[in-house]
């Protein structure tokens, strides 16, 4: 009796470990006017803002200078962000792992916020 309970003990197993997958949610859709308030800055303020806070590391993030310190050029001179190109933008490149450290450097973003990133810089970076 013990020795039946056990193999169907590791059969009941085996069955679950193989019926597990990931279920992918849908991508959500980007929205046909992307706004830096409502869409941009809560991907920067959940992905972002946690490292660059407080000037440790560039640029420094907080959930009411984001934008200025995205659209203006480092001390460097360089601009993180370039209006109407996220290919040519750091930051962009940054978030989708090329050219430039990964950011965040703990995993790239869904493809649905690098989405919404990508049309917000491609329409001109607006402060909306």
């Amino acid at each position: 009796m013990k020795k039946i309970f056990q193999i169907m003990m590791v059969a009941s197993i085996g069955l679950l470990a193989t019926s597990c997958y990931k279920d992918e949610l849908p991508a959500t859709p980007v929205p046909a006017n992307v706004t830096f308030k409502k869409d941009v800055q809560s991907i920067f303020n959940k992905n972002c803002i946690g490292c660059h806070k407080g000037g440790l590391t560039s640029p420094n993030l907080t959930e009411s200078n984001s934008f200025t310190a995205l659209t203006t050029p480092t001390l460097q001179g360089e601009l993180l962000v370039t209006p109407g190109s996220a290919e040519g933008s750091i930051l962009y490149q940054a978030m989708i792992g090329k050219g430039a450290p990964q950011m965040p450097p703990n995993g790239v973003l869904s493809a649905s916020k690098l989405a919404i990133v990508e049309k917000w810089i491609n329409d001109g970076a607006p402060n909306n």
